[in-house]
Parts: C-alpha cells; structure tokens; sequence
C-alpha cells in the first residue's frame, strides 16, 4: 500500500504544472472596438512589412505571433494606430504587450493581453486612443 501511495503522490506532482502552460503556441493581444465606427490600425512583426486592418464598430481581432522555437519567443511587435478620426490621419504608435495563449483567436488571451480602443476624453469624439484592459 506504501508503494501506491508514493507512486499516486509522484503522479499528482507531475501534474502540477497548468496544462495551459505546455501548450502555449503563440504570443497575441485582442483590439476591442468600443467606438462605435470603423478604425484603422497596422502593425508589423520585427522588420517585416505593415499589415493595415479596418476594424469594424464593436468587433474584435487579434495579433498573434505563432511561436517556431521552444523558447516561446516572438520579434518586437510595432503597433500603430489611426488616432485622427476626421479625414485625415494621424498614426500614433503604442507599446503593446503580448500574452501566451493556446491559439489564435480574442478567447485564448488572457487577462494583460486585452485592449480597448475608445474616444480619447475631451476630445469631442475626434481622437481615439488605445487603452490596455486592467
């Protein structure tokens, strides 16, 4: 009985470790529209090139980087946004901090990975701003 017992405590501690932890795959933040139209951001992987997106009012979307080595690392992430709600523009850039998730998709982002991209305050709805989410 002594021997189960032993064997039963080295399996639980085996499994200490969140399965969410071992299966990690990308590095990704979600954009939550709150303004109520269409916004424009862009971002870039490293030195790679700009990818522009039209996030429609209310939607979501996703950054993810799938992670290619054990490490779970990803290159520098370069943010910008569109802040300048009348016909011009105005890119704004933004530190954005990336989350490990077990997928790519706005549901697999944990806490710290969410960002809210609203009207910046006394600003007569001309501005908008990114916010992270607490």
């Amino acid at each position: 009985m002594r021997t189960i017992n032993v064997f039963v405590a080295a399996v639980i501690g085996l499994t200490a470790v969140p399965v969410a932890a071992q299966q990690t795959t990308h590095g990704c933040a979600c954009f939550h529209n709150k303004t109520g139209v269409s916004i424009s951001y862009r971002y870039k992987w490293g030195d790679g090139q700009w990818q522009n997106v039209k996030l429609q009012p209310n939607f979501r979307n996703w950054i993810c980087w799938k992670y290619d080595s054990p490490q779970k690392s990803s290159p520098n992430l370069s943010f910008q946004l569109d802040v300048d709600m009348s016909k011009g523009s105005a890119w704004t850039t933004y530190a954005i901090t990336r989350v490990q998730t077990a997928g790519a998709n706005c549901d697999a982002v944990g806490k710290g990975g969410h960002y809210d991209i609203t009207y910046r305050p006394n600003t007569n709805n001309t501005f908008i701003q990114v916010t992270r989410r607490p």
